[in-house]
C-alpha cells in the first residue's frame, strides 16, 4: 500500500493534496514499489534554507529535500519550496504545476532510493525524471 500525506506549512500554491498523491503514487507504480510511506511538506524559502542549514550544513535556498526514515523501506518526508518552484518554472518556461511534478517526481525518487551524487547517476536519475513527468503530462 502506498500512503501519501501532505501538509502545507506554505499554502500559496495551486496544486491539491490529490495530484501529490497521484504524482508520488504513479511514480512508485512504475518503481514497482508496492509499499511506502511519503510524508510531503509544502514549505518556502526561509524553510527550506533553515533544513538545508541544519541538516546538510547547506546554507541556501533549494527546491526538493527528502529525507529517508527507514533504510529497508520506502518511508520519507519530502519537503518541496513552492517559491523555488514558481523560479525554476519561470527559467523553465513551464508551468507552475509542470515544475511542482517535476519536484514530486524528483523527492518520491529519491525516497526510492535514486541519487544524484555525481554526474551518471545525476543524468541516470534526470532522465528517468523527466520521463515520468512528460508520462503524467500534467
Amino acid at each position: 500500500m502506498i500512503v501519501v500525506s501532505i501538509t502545507k506549512a506554505f499554502k500559496n500554491i495551486p496544486f491539491s493534496g490529490s495530484a501529490v498523491k497521484h504524482i508520488a503514487e504513479f511514480v512508485c507504480k512504475k518503481e514497482k514499489i508496492k509499499n511506502a510511506e511519503l510524508s510531503f511538506v509544502i514549505v518556502n524559502d526561509g524553510t527550506i534554507r533553515t533544513i538545508n542549514k541544519k541538516f546538510l550544513n547547506h546554507n541556501y535556498v533549494t527546491d526538493v529535500i527528502t529525507f529517508p526514515l527507514e533504510q529497508k523501506a520506502v518511508n520519507a518526508e519530502i519537503y518541496i519550496n513552492t517559491q523555488q518552484a514558481k523560479r525554476q518554472s519561470r527559467e523553465n518556461n513551464v508551468t507552475i504545476s509542470n515544475e511542482i511534478t517535476r519536484l514530486i517526481v524528483h523527492g518520491t525518487l529519491h525516497a526510492i532510493g535514486y541519487t544524484d551524487a555525481t554526474m551518471i547517476t545525476q543524468k541516470e536519475m534526470n532522465s528517468i525524471q523527466e520521463r515520468y513527468v512528460s508520462e503524467l503530462n500534467l
